[in-house]
């Protein structure tokens, strides 16, 4: 990509957004960014650089399927008894897990303190359907590899922030339909040799712990170093200072990263994988993850996801657009 008109947001935004509270001590750590990524590059190579293992279990599924909606919705403010919906709507918020330095899908406003983004419209939408305001929601921010464990042990009801529907994963929670369909790519400095995954033998390349990212790259280039860290903007910082030569991730957050950057850095075209994005729900209540797939399917059909998307993903100035229109819902055959 060329140079954005837009202009780079300062990189000190970028730092407060990492600093904000997360779920864990992970967030609170002392030294800020530059600490928390040192103890990720000072670490034995011998932790450091081995490839993450995907399962060994032939999963016979289709990660894009979900389980389809129980019938029309239940009014806002009248969830049915006995069901997880109830027992939220009794709370009186949704509480779900959101990224908070992902800019389009889910990053903190660093003047206003206030998260928000595609990912964040998502999850107001499924709290209107609930309470009949969208502003019933209370917001945790996590890392990527918090997102699961978050939901699993019932610290979130939902997790909103760009998670990759796999086999593996649809085992630990319970996915929605595919609400956007995204790809893998690179972000090099500008000027850079690296010219693709062929070129990246001995380079050291950052990626997200608990990510598809780090999974992909480990077994596309087995000869690169690979670095994870804690939160998407650490990558940036790590390019930026030269601790690594390359960054993988989806190619929104890519995007979100080059337009703090566009003078410096560059996104390469070509795509590493599909990364399709559901909204992460507990095994443990079936009956909200057909809910929020209710919900999806009616934003899909009054044409509210459409003009989400048009909202925050739209950005031609940036050389970004999303698909013409939302991915349809597969469902899983009853």
């Amino acid at each position: 990509m060329t140079a954005r008109a837009r202009p780079a947001r300062p990189l000190l935004a970028a730092m407060v957004a990492v600093l904000a509270t997360s779920l864990t001590a992970c967030a609170s750590s002392s030294g800020g960014v530059a600490a928390r990524i040192h103890q990720y590059l000072e670490t034995p190579s011998s932790t450091t650089t081995t490839a993450p293992t995907p399962p060994t279990t032939v999963l016979p599924c289709d990660p894009t399927q979900s389980e389809p909606p129980s019938g029309a919705l239940p009014s806002p403010g009248v969830m049915p008894a006995g069901t997880y919906m109830q027992v939220i709507q009794q709370r009186g918020h949704l509480i779900v897990g959101v990224d908070q330095n992902t800019e389009f899908f889910g990053y903190r406003d660093p003047q206003t303190g206030v998260i928000d983004g595609f990912d964040i419209a998502l999850a107001r939408e499924v709290a209107r359907a609930i309470f009949g305001n969208p502003n019933a929601i209370e917001l945790r921010a996590v890392t990527t590899d918090q997102r699961l464990p978050a939901v699993e042990s019932g610290q979130v009801d939902m997790v909103a922030s760009q998670v990759t529907a796999t086999c593996a994963r649809r085992q630990q929670v319970d996915l929605s339909t595919i609400y956007y369909l995204d790809h893998q790519k690179l972000l090099v400095r500008a000027g850079s040799p690296i010219t693709g995954v062929a070129g990246l033998a001995g380079d050291k390349v950052c990626a997200t712990s608990g990510s598809t990212s780090i999974v992909n790259i480990a077994h596309l280039a087995p000869g690169a170093v690979l670095y994870p860290v804690a939160a998407r903007t650490d990558c940036l910082v790590a390019l930026e200072e030269g601790w690594v030569d390359a960054v993988t991730s989806d190619d929104t957050i890519l995007l979100g990263l080059e337009v703090q950057d566009p003078y410096n850095t560059t996104i390469l075209p070509a795509e590493l994988s599909n990364e399709p994005y559901a909204l992460a729900t507990s095994k443990q209540f079936p009956e909200f993850g057909r809910f929020v797939n209710g919900v999806l399917e009616q934003l899909r059909t009054n044409g509210r996801l459409e003009q989400l998307y048009r909202q925050w993903l739209d950005h031609p100035d940036l050389g970004f657009a999303p698909p013409a229109s939302p991915p349809a819902a597969r469902y899983l055959p009853q």
